[in-house]
């Protein structure tokens, strides 16, 4: 069981006594519960294993990933699995009058005692004939329809498996063709050489490329409709030995901002990120490497200030998401607008809060800093292994000390880490050694319980499904103002924002395992020890 959700002995059941809401209301615009839903929504509040804001955060969550409760609740690690499924085995038996229901109650009953289907996390069949038949059902189509389906269909099936990019890889035997789920490419379909060329030139056209050039890259894009909602795919081609290699990258225009928590933040962490982007201004930068849910963040604040009062602009490549009342333009290298000409005209349009996409070069740097010493409040992205480090680049970019000192709120570092699979997820009691290699006192965590994925085919056997994000917010307070004015090396302000209390990315990551949402080997492979 989840050691991350202390789960007291349940009372036994009264079926008789007509349920209440226990002061609990359905999320806005949500879809009415199912009977079965509405009783199980109301065990788990009366419990107290989750409250009504918990319950409405899932429904929300849902609606914006077409999920139903279930597996929203799941997904978002509100309760273990295996205490969800005896719950739901006793609401629906009690609804049923079946006896065995009253025995089941007291506590979490023995493998012996419950049915097969309860033993174990059970899976969502659609879900599962979904992940489990994605690869043979697009070989037969390839062998049956044409090809411009095909191509529907693989791209279609990628918005499904929550794939961020298709790669279409040019080979001596054909094509084959990946999607990269969690940030892991999966082997998804292999096509015969007399239909690969015939697929590369199809989805050329379809972003309006020249298909007859084939030795020199090209990038396009594709717009189109994925169960009412548009997404922004942007296909590049690279010249191989072999042939075209295609990578297309799937952005979701309309994505949800569910807040810094939701993000992966801890608490004190989202305080303190709402707390700074409150500020009138100065500059917050986000760091990290490509892919790591930096832009999610940005928008997250902007959201959080957007406001008539305040002129927002923003210079993005390419625009994610569409907010309301905020000025958004995107850079357009062909018409000769990069960052730095963009930015400059921006600052002739009086804001009072601008985000430029991503700091990519000294010019971009110089313009933003010295915006946020003017009045503006300026959010922006650079690469940086943390946040101490990101300092130096800006050093590297020629922005002298004491413009840094004098304009930089804080800065966050962060990462994306993979979510344990709901369906297959179990538990296992920690080893001495994991822990201290995790830099934990194993007396102080003695009995501590660890979880993982076992595989199954929701999770494409890799036992993850999803993410979430691991952040490192080093707020530049009167100390470390002093020392960047300084120009003092990266490896003396870490120590003293440690100091000061920034949680580091390695603690935030330690975090994660010890409330069951990752694992030891997901941790290793994101932070360095």
């Amino acid at each position: 069981m989840d050691s991350s959700h202390p789960t007291p002995t349940p009372p036994p059941l009264r079926p008789a006594s007509p349920p209440d809401r226990a002061g609990y209301s359905p999320h806005p615009g949500a879809p009415p519960l199912s009977p079965e839903e509405e009783t199980l929504v109301l065990a788990l509040i009366r419990r107290g294993l989750v409250t009504g804001d918990q319950i409405r955060s899932a429904q929300q969550y849902g609606m914006d990933r077409g999920r139903d409760l279930r597996q929203a609740i799941l997904e978002m690690n509100l309760i273990s699995p295996d205490l969800l499924n005896q719950l739901a085995f006793e609401r629906l038996a009690a609804i049923a009058g079946d006896p065995t229901a009253a025995k089941l109650a007291p506590g979490p009953p023995s493998s012996a005692e419950l049915p097969a289907k309860a033993t174990s996390p059970s899976l969502s069949p659609d879900r599962t004939q979904h992940h489990r038949d994605i690869r043979k059902e697009l070989q037969e189509l390839l062998l049956t329809a044409p090809l411009p389906e095909v191509v529907g269909q693989i791209l279609e099936r990628a918005f499904d498996c929550r794939a961020t990019d298709i790669h279409f890889d040019s080979q001596e035997t054909g094509l084959r063709v990946r999607y990269r789920i969690d940030g892991q490419l999966q082997d998804i379909l292999f096509v015969e050489p007399a239909s690969a060329t015939a697929m590369i030139s199809r989805m050329k056209v379809m972003a309006n490329l020249n298909i007859v050039e084939r030795r020199h890259p090209q990038d396009g894009r594709i717009s189109i409709m994925h169960q009412n909602r548009p997404r922004d795919l942007r296909l590049a081609t690279f010249p191989t030995i072999y042939g075209e290699k295609i990578v297309i990258r799937i952005h979701e225009v309309l994505t949800s901002l569910v807040g810094f928590t939701h993000l992966g933040m801890s608490q004190h962490q989202a305080d303190l990120l709402d707390h700074l982007v409150a500020q009138p201004y100065g500059a917050i930068l986000v760091a990290g490497p490509v892919g790591a849910g930096k832009t999610s963040t940005l928008y997250n604040s902007l959201e959080r200030i957007n406001s008539p009062l305040r002129n927002v602009m923003t210079i993005e490549d390419p625009i994610e998401h569409r907010i309301p009342g905020v000025n958004q333009t995107q850079v357009n290298t062909q018409g000769e607008m990069g960052f730095g000409e963009g930015l400059r005209a921006m600052l002739r349009q009086d804001p009072d809060v601008i985000m430029i996409g991503e700091i990519r070069d000294e010019e971009t740097a110089r313009i933003g800093i010295r915006a946020a010493l003017t009045g503006v409040l300026v959010f922006s992205t650079l690469h940086g292994s943390d946040a101490p480090s990101t300092i130096s680049n800006l050093y590297n970019f020629g922005i002298p000390g004491y413009q840094l000192s004098s304009s930089l709120l804080a800065i966050v570092s962060q990462r994306l880490i993979r979510r344990i699979c709901p369906y297959c997820r179990i538990a296992s009691p920690a080893d001495e050694k994991v822990l201290v290699g995790l830099e934990l006192d194993p007396d102080e965590h003695r009995g501590l319980t660890l979880h993982r994925g076992l595989g199954c085919p929701a999770c494409f056997q890799t036992g993850y499904m999803g993410r979430t994000g691991i952040f490192e917010i080093m707020v530049v307070g009167e100390e470390l103002r002093d020392l960047i004015f300084q120009q003092i090396p990266k490896d003396v302000l870490r120590r003293v924002a440690v100091d000061l209390g920034m949680r580091t990315l390695k603690q935030s990551a330690v975090d994660k395992v010890l409330d069951g949402t990752t694992t030891v080997e997901e941790v290793y492979r994101v932070v360095s020890f």
